[in-house]
């Protein structure tokens, strides 16, 4: 083993040994610790005291990272070169303290322990390390919102409004007319079914709503009298369509449980229901309303519209003078001369006028021509009601409603007003039962009759009324 100081003269070898660094008597040399420890650096700080308390109270709540004591003291990040020179003259640049750190410390005989993460390197640039911890002095700037142009949030204000307006006039709108139409429905006189017995199936027909409108010739709503009228009206949701259907009253048909008659009969048999059954039996259509309106409330809807005004040739005009004389002016308690026609033409027609003009018999067809005239004074009655005005409302309530008759509920009634303002806009279409060419004039026991052609004009009902456009 060669000599430790490779030959030379222990004698000739330079002593710089002092107190620090020699050897300690009594300890083998494999076991001394050398201890160096770095100079202290002192500190130069020119902040100013609120500077510094500030930097202080910073400091104090970031962690301090703590280090074993065989761990190397922090590097400085991509360089191995000392710190920075200290420059006294700036005052915002913080300068790294070997006395922050503990001393380092080297074992010569011990393996040094496994290294730990490498801690974040220090902040050397006051300005980072505002942005790293801002001051609860000076609360962080907040990011500035884009401005929303003005006119396009004014333009929204508008429509939001308009649209708010229009709701709250809708709204407004639809109570009313629900409390006017309930008003309305409670002066109704409502009639129960006493027993239907249907005869027609409604599968396949729900966009279909049909009501049966009776006009008898009775004098009050007490009395039943006969049938003078009927006229089936249908509103067509698929079409946008009210069907007028006019059944001819001496149409010979079978009534139910009272054998072969004329149509009108069975209103005498066994009032509106009999009729209704009578007519789901012979012609295949579901009714399942009705309403009832005699002579007075028929003059009264047609003065609560303002009359009609239609064409009347000189020998309608001359008939309706025999009615009014003969029936109408005593059954309204007035003269028997009163309201009397001088001519034919375009003519306004009053209540009773329009009565006398439906009533007519004896001029151009019978019956037929009877029934178109009839179902031409309600299409005029429609279009009046088409620009209503509030005293139509005022007269209806008090002189016509209270005479009407229905077996419909409070419910169904206030239902089928809902549909009311959308059939004002719905084409109007007329027919008759039995159409032309699908009968023949016939004498039996009952009178002179209309022999039906059954299928033939079931087939017309079908087509016309129940239509899916």
């Amino acid at each position: 083993m060669p000599h430790r100081y490779n030959g030379r003269d222990e004698n000739n070898i330079p002593n710089t040994d002092n107190e620090e660094t020699m050897l300690i008597s009594g300890v083998p040399e494999e076991q001394q610790e050398y201890r160096r420890e770095l100079p202290p650096l002192k500190r130069v700080n020119r902040r100013a005291p609120q500077q510094e308390q500030q930097r202080e109270h910073t400091e104090s709540q970031e962690e301090k990272p703590v280090y074993s004591q065989s761990q190397l003291p922090p590097q400085f990040p991509h360089s191995s070169a000392p710190p920075p020179p200290i420059n006294h003259d700036n005052n915002d640049v913080n300068y790294f303290d070997y006395n922050d750190q503990p001393p380092e410390i080297y074992s010569g005989m011990s393996k040094p322990a496994p290294a730990e993460p490498a801690p974040q390197p220090l902040q050397h640039r006051s300005s980072d390390r505002k942005k790293a911890a801002p001051s609860p002095e000076t609360p962080p700037e907040q990011p500035k919102q884009k401005k929303k142009k003005h006119h396009k949030s004014l333009f929204r204000r508008i429509i939001g409004r308009v649209v708010r307006i229009i709701l709250l006039l809708f709204l407004l709108a639809f109570v009313m007319y629900s409390c006017t139409s309930v008003c309305l429905i409670k002066k109704v006189n409502k009639v129960p079914s006493e027993g239907r017995s249907h005869y027609s199936d409604s599968v396949g027909r729900g966009h279909v709503r049909s009501v049966l409108v009776i006009g008898t010739d009775g004098r009050s709503a007490d009395e039943r009298g006969r049938s003078d009228s009927m006229i089936l009206v249908s509103l067509n949701s698929k079409t946008n369509e009210i069907i007028m259907t006019s059944f001819m009253r001496d149409s010979y048909v079978e009534i139910p449980d009272n054998g072969w008659d004329k149509l009108n009969a069975a209103y005498a048999y066994g009032g509106p229901d009999l009729l209704m059954d009578t007519i789901e039996y012979n012609f295949d259509v579901r009714i399942d309303d009705y309403v009832s309106v005699d002579f007075a409330s028929f003059v009264s809807v047609v003065d609560a519209v303002g009359g009609i005004d239609i064409e009347v040739s000189d020998a309608e005009a001359e008939q309706i003078n025999i009615i009014l004389i003969s029936e109408v002016n005593e059954l309204m308690g007035d003269d028997r001369n009163a309201d009397l026609l001088s001519s034919g033409g375009k003519l306004h027609l009053n209540g009773k006028q329009a009565l006398s003009y439906s009533r007519i018999r004896n001029v151009g067809n019978n019956d037929f021509e009877r029934t178109e005239r009839q179902r031409r004074v309600m299409s005029l009655i429609f279009a009046k009601l088409k620009t209503f005005r509030p005293s139509m409302l005022k007269n209806l309530a008090s002189d016509v409603i209270p005479d009407v008759s229905t077996n419909m509920s409070d419910l169904e009634m206030y239902l089928l007003s809902l549909r009311v303002p959308f059939a004002l806009g719905y084409e109007t279409k007329q027919i008759q039962i039995p159409a032309e060419g699908t009968y023949s004039p016939a004498d039996v026991e009952v009178g002179s009759v209309l022999q039906v052609d059954r299928n033939a004009n079931i087939d017309i009902i079908d087509k016309e009324v129940f239509s899916k456009g």
